[in-house]
């Protein structure tokens, strides 16, 4: 009698597994700025085609029946192509998957061309900065850059870490109970106008206790990949040297020696 049970079970299970999607079948175009197609552009484990068309299979597993439907789908499929700033294909459905045989129809990629001449970064614009702990390497992205889900820019996610340190395991930059530092750059003029918010919180609760924002000015200057800054705000004065760029953000190192307005800089090891 037990062995009958034990194989009525077995039966059930083998006769309730399903097929589930865990990405269904992907169609889309790869273009550049001016919408040209571009072919042999990598997506996920896919080429494009002469006219930038790209098909990704669907991909499938047997999976025991359940009740509530599939699990949700989450895509993000790396595009990449020599000589343009990479992006990731990315989609979702978070109802419960999809049917065998769903075929998604992606938007339009577009690609831009890496940018390799820093005289074509607008430095003179709205920026949003963060600093590692020992105040050597600043990470700046433009404020007001529309979103775009598909874009991969390491900078603009070091810049947003360094902001937000106290959740990121290892960062240890800010202060004493600051959760944030949110620093704002306004480089229209030569004379920079700044705002600075510290938020601080209870690290037994972790939550936010106290917002405190102050406005400062000061000047700045740019020499090619080198800017300088003298202001109120005393963590962000001296010299720094652009390391990395693309349009959008850009990746400073402060120098040891500089020479702002007259005045000498000397930095030391810390």
């Amino acid at each position: 009698m037990k062995n009958i049970c034990i194989g009525l079970v077995l039966s059930c299970l083998i006769t309730s597994c399903v097929t589930q999607v865990l990405r269904p079948k992907l169609t889309g175009t790869i273009v550049d700025e001016q919408g040209k197609p571009l072919d042999s552009c990598l997506v996920g484990g896919a080429y494009t085609d002469k006219n930038g068309n790209y098909e990704l299979p669907e991909i499938t597993a047997e999976r025991l029946f359940s009740f509530f439907g599939g699990s949700p789908i989450f895509l993000g499929e790396p595009v990449h192509k020599e000589g343009y700033e990479p992006k990731e294909l990315v989609g979702s459905n978070l109802r419960g998957g999809v049917s065998v045989g769903t075929v998604w129809h992606m938007d339009t990629i577009r690609l831009r061309k890496t940018l390799t001449d820093f005289s074509k970064v607008t430095v003179q614009d709205h920026w949003l900065a963060s600093m590692t702990k020992n105040l050597d390497t600043v990470f700046m992205t433009k404020k007001d850059i529309a979103y775009d889900r598909t874009k991969i820019d390491v900078i603009a996610n070091n810049c947003d870490t360094y902001a937000r340190g106290y959740y990121f395991l290892g960062i240890d930059n800010l202060p004493e109970n600051v959760f944030e530092r949110h620093i704002a750059l306004d480089l229209t003029d030569s004379i920079l106008n700044i705002q600075r918010v510290l938020i601080y919180g209870d690290v037994k609760t972790s939550e936010k206790t106290k917002y405190d924002t102050i406005y400062a000015q000061g000047k700045w200057k740019q020499a090619h990949k080198t800017l300088f800054f003298k202001t109120e705000l005393p963590e962000l004065n001296g010299s720094y040297k652009v390391v990395d760029f693309n349009y959008d953000s850009m990746a400073l190192v402060k120098q040891k020696v500089s020479l702002f307005f007259g005045i000498h800089f000397v930095y030391r090891d810390r």
